[in-house]
């Protein structure tokens, strides 16, 4: 069964701006982290810098880019201010309300599944991905297993394990630092 721990990418310096590198902090909590991760057979992350270098950190290197992790959100949080969604029944609500929200979802639980299926039956991936991006196909799962999904929105370097099985997911966990 392939595994998929996708996480939040670490602290960056600038939050203004998307091309910023990661913090001290952010570099020191995912030292922290490469600890206890891994091992892994595949290592990817979103195109920006501060997901790339959270990955090199925690696992030791990056493996390629992949853009399906960065995705166009659209609507489906234009209208709402990101640091309003403190909790994942803030963004269970939001897929209640918005369809675009489901349907950002869906994708991007397609982009997970898809990415598990590169690596072989017993095998880890990493992923790095960023707020916002991981918590609604999270939620989404985690409806679809009946799998309770509580507590605050991801974090830095938190999100959530995903094990497949015959490339559908059976189980959901969150992980939080």
């Amino acid at each position: 069964m392939p595994v998929l721990e996708i996480r939040r990418h670490a602290e960056r310096t600038d939050r203004g701006n998307e091309q910023s590198a990661l913090s001290r902090a952010g570099s020191e909590m995912a030292k922290v982290l490469s600890n206890k991760a891994g091992p892994f057979a595949l290592v990817l992350s979103s195109p920006l810098p501060r997901a790339k270098e959270t990955a090199q950190t925690i696992a030791g290197r990056l493996d390629a880019v992949e853009p399906g992790f960065l995705p166009e959100m659209g609507g489906v949080i234009g209208d709402r201010i990101f640091g309003e969604m403190r909790t994942l029944a803030d963004w269970a609500e939001v897929l209640r309300e918005r369809e675009d929200a489901r349907k950002f979802a869906t994708e991007q639980l397609a982009t997970w599944a898809r990415v598990a299926t590169r690596v072989a039956e017993k095998d880890r991936v990493l992923a790095i991905s960023h707020g916002g991006i991981i918590e609604l196909p999270a939620i989404t799962l985690a409806q679809r297993l009946r799998a309770p999904l509580e507590g605050a929105s991801f974090g830095y370097c938190e999100g959530v394990v995903i094990t497949y099985a015959k490339g559908a997911p059976t189980k959901i966990e969150v992980v939080r630092v």
